[in-house]
């Protein structure tokens, strides 16, 4: 007799291997599946024919593009100086310094360190006794010497009278003619030991070569000075006029030379390093006749006037120099030209429009540039706000540039 086998859940978990078995629902049937999904069908196609509906009745308007805010200038004509700047180094244009030429003790200075003096004018003293008396001595030995030199004169005068009458040899004559002479050198060598004497007499007061200022004394004095000290007593500069030496490259000499012989081609300022003011004007005067081959520059000098001698020997300062000049030049500031790939370029503004215009830039200095070709003089040019624009955009000036109505008025600034 088979025994009965439980089919149910009890017995397949009984039996080692459980299945489930579920029962279909009866709320969601395949009939009502299959209608919920024609549903949504029709309603996704009936929301799309009324966008496309909406959208054909009333278009989207595309973005406005934004205004952008710019500073601009206006672009001016003029006569511009090509000015580029150097560094030089002031040096007077005659400097001595002041040692004895001759040893003997400094018995006094006649003057205050710092001082202006004139050439001529007596600085020191040297105690002149000993050259004094030298003097005196050279002056008697050729007193001594004329008057031995008038005796011999006059013997041999009889000599040759008495050779006349054949009373004394030639030979006598000859002689005394010897003895004349020699004490007419001898009293040759006597005036120049004199002159000597004089020369050295005058070495104890010492005066000033040049027109110039004074220094600090090296010695006081009372102490005994010797024509080999080093240091001497004093040096004298030259303060004005005064000039600057500086170096120009090779490249822009010729421009420079040819420009200076111009009627204010050679004009020159030097400019104060810390507070850029302008210090003494003046003009080239010379070109070095060779070129540095280490650096490739040459040497030029310039005389300023230094009336109020503010330029010192030794300093350093900037040299603005004229090298050319651009006649009924169309200037703009410096800014409004910006680098490109095909060259420099400007936005140009008109009818509150940025528009890109290719220039050509002649000369740049630090604040303008002078342009050859692509714009001219009336132009508005932006001059701040460029990282926002692009050419056709929608400008409007903010503010107004400071040399918007003469940017050439920023022209003596230094150029390259």
């Amino acid at each position: 007799m088979r025994a009965k086998t439980n089919s149910g859940p009890k017995a397949n978990l009984l039996n080692g291997s459980p299945r489930l078995s579920y029962k279909p629902s009866r709320f969601f049937t395949p009939k009502k599946l299959a209608l919920l999904s024609t549903v949504a069908i029709a309603a996704t196609i009936g929301l799309s024919l009324f966008a496309s509906s909406s959208t054909s009745q009333s278009p989207i308007a595309p973005p406005r593009k934004p205004v952008v805010p710019v500073v601009t200038a206006r672009a001016s004509a003029g006569s511009v100086p090509h000015l580029t700047g150097f560094v030089g180094i002031v040096q007077s244009l005659q400097s001595s310094l002041i040692r004895p030429q001759i040893d003997g003790a400094l018995t006094q200075l006649v003057f205050n360190e710092g001082d202006l003096v004139a050439k001529g004018q007596l600085l020191a003293t040297i105690d002149d006794r000993p050259y004094r008396a030298a003097l005196e001595s050279a002056q008697a030995q050729l007193a001594r010497d004329r008057a031995q030199l008038k005796s011999a004169e006059s013997d041999l005068g009889r000599a040759k009278a008495l050779r006349q009458q054949n009373t004394v040899s030639q030979q006598t004559v000859d002689q005394q003619t010897a003895v004349v002479d020699q004490l007419r050198a001898t009293t040759a060598i006597d005036q120049a030991n004199i002159d000597m004497a004089e020369v050295n007499l005058s070495y104890t007061r010492i005066h000033s070569p040049l027109n110039g200022r004074v220094g600090l004394r090296q010695v006081d004095a009372g102490n005994t000075v010797r024509s080999s000290d080093a240091n001497g007593l004093v040096s004298v500069v030259q303060v004005s006029p005064i000039s600057v030496v500086f170096s120009v490259p090779q490249q822009i000499l010729a421009e420079l030379r040819a420009h200076s012989r111009t009627g204010a081609g050679a004009d020159i300022e030097a400019i104060d390093r810390e507070k850029q003011t302008v210090m003494a004007r003046g003009k080239i005067v010379a070109f070095d006749n060779q070129i540095d081959s280490m650096t490739g520059t040459a040497r030029v000098r310039a005389v300023l006037d230094n009336n109020n001698e503010e330029l010192s020997p030794g300093a350093f300062v900037s040299v603005k120099v004229q090298t050319g000049n651009s006649d009924n030049a169309v200037a703009v500031p410096k800014i409004a030209v910006r680098p490109g790939p095909g060259g420099s370029f400007v936005y140009r503004v008109r009818d509150k429009v940025a528009e890109r215009v290719d220039v050509k830039v002649g000369y740049t200095n630090d604040d303008i540039a002078v342009i050859s070709e692509g714009i001219s003089a009336g132009d508005t040019v932006v001059v701040d706000g460029h990282s926002r624009l692009s050419a056709g955009a929608q400008v409007e000036a903010t503010s107004q540039n400071a040399a918007a109505d003469d940017p050439l008025g920023a022209k003596g600034a230094t150029g390259s």
